[in-house]
């Protein structure tokens, strides 16, 4: 009886482990980024909003912004310290080149980068032509937080 209880607990664990990876769902709200006196006028009054799933180790995101006083140039999925403190680009997002439009695309993340994201460290950025170091940005956060 004690070795099938051995074999079972083994064969249970091992069903653990092989379990795909939930799915799992984020949000941000895209506000203007932080600005000087020289940036103000251009990123005030933008906006937008991301949604981003995460399937096994792929982070898919999709969004969209308006109200920018010239149009995106580029857009990135970023991560920091934590939430609040920018940080590098780890990954190219694709950006419709207007001041309306939308963002998109997917970027496979490392373990350590998935714990990142559940400590709300990642954000998505959307630069501008008049605002290149970022025009919009947020912080991803699992839905319903």
């Amino acid at each position: 009886m004690t070795r099938f209880s051995g074999v079972l607990g083994i064969v249970a664990a091992m069903l653990l482990v092989c379990v795909p990876a939930r799915a799992a769902d984020y949000e941000a709200q895209l506000d203007p980024a932080p600005f000087d006196a020289s940036t103000r006028a251009d990123i005030l009054g933008s906006i937008g909003q991301v949604s981003a799933m995460l399937n096994g180790n792929t982070l898919t995101v999709n969004g969209t912004f308006k109200d920018m006083t010239s149009p995106a140039t580029a857009a990135s999925l970023r991560v920091g310290l934590m939430k609040g403190v920018l940080g590098e680009a780890i990954g190219t997002l694709t950006v419709t080149r207007t001041p309306q439009g939308t963002v998109s695309g997917s970027v496979h993340l490392t373990p350590a980068q998935i714990e990142a994201l559940n400590r709300q460290a990642f954000y998505v950025r959307v630069d501008s032509e008049k605002a290149p170091e970022g025009n919009l940005q947020g912080w991803l956060e699992a839905k319903g937080n």
